[in-house]
Parts: structure tokens; C-alpha cells; sequence
């Protein structure tokens, strides 16, 4: 709901206060959360407190949260790098002696669990 349309009064709509959800409404915003995916923010004292979302959501927010900590880390190593210092991987491979037919060998051996 929150995520997908930004029309205000569909938030209004969403929003429920402590007391409500105190007063036997939480049942009922757990269904809805549960069955039909929407969000909803808790009020107290007429202020944002929290968020109320599926666990799938959550989840999918923590795994987006996790990949775009892993993309800036990796941006800024990138940028922190001395592009001189990469090399081809057809020279490791020769530095290291291992022919690309040796190489096919040891992936085709491999077995991954």
C-alpha cells in the first residue's frame, strides 16, 4: 500500500493508533497485513511509531537492505582500487601455470553440496 501508491488518503487509511490496535482491532489489521499484503502505521500520541508489514515483506526489505549495503561496499572498493593492479584472468592463470584445458578439468571434477 505505502510502497505502491503514495496517495495520501490511502495512507490515512493505513494508519491506526496503539489504542485501536489495543481495542480488538489488531486482528483484524493482521488479516488484512497476512492476506492481502497491505502496511499500516501505528500512532501514538499522534505521532509515527511503527510499521505493521508481512514477514514475506520484511524479508524482501531486509534482502534489498543486505544487497544494497553489499553494492556500495563494493562501489567503493572499485573506486578505492588501482586499476593497474588488476590483472586478465588469462595472466593469473599463466602465472600461475594452469592452462585453460587443466582448468575445464578441475571445474568438470568439481562437486559442489
Amino acid at each position: 500500500m505505502l510502497a505502491k501508491n503514495l496517495d495520501l488518503r490511502d495512507a490515512l487509511d493505513h494508519m491506526i493508533s496503539v489504542s485501536e490496535l489495543g481495542r480488538g482491532q489488531a486482528s483484524k489489521v493482521i488479516q488484512l497485513v497476512k492476506s492481502k499484503k497491505e502496511q499500516f502505521i501505528v500512532v501514538k500520541n499522534n505521532k509515527p511509531e511503527a510499521i505493521i508489514m508481512s514477514i514475506e515483506e520484511y524479508n524482501d526489505l531486509m534482502e534489498s537492505k543486505e544487497e544494497l549495503e553489499l553494492l556500495l561496499l563494493a562501489t567503493e572498493r572499485v573506486n578505492k582500487s588501482d586499476a593497474s593492479e588488476y590483472k586478465d584472468f588469462d595472466q593469473l592463470l599463466e602465472e600461475e601455470g594452469i592452462s585453460h584445458d587443466e582448468l575445464d578439468d578441475i571445474v568438470v571434477d568439481l562437486e559442489i553440496d
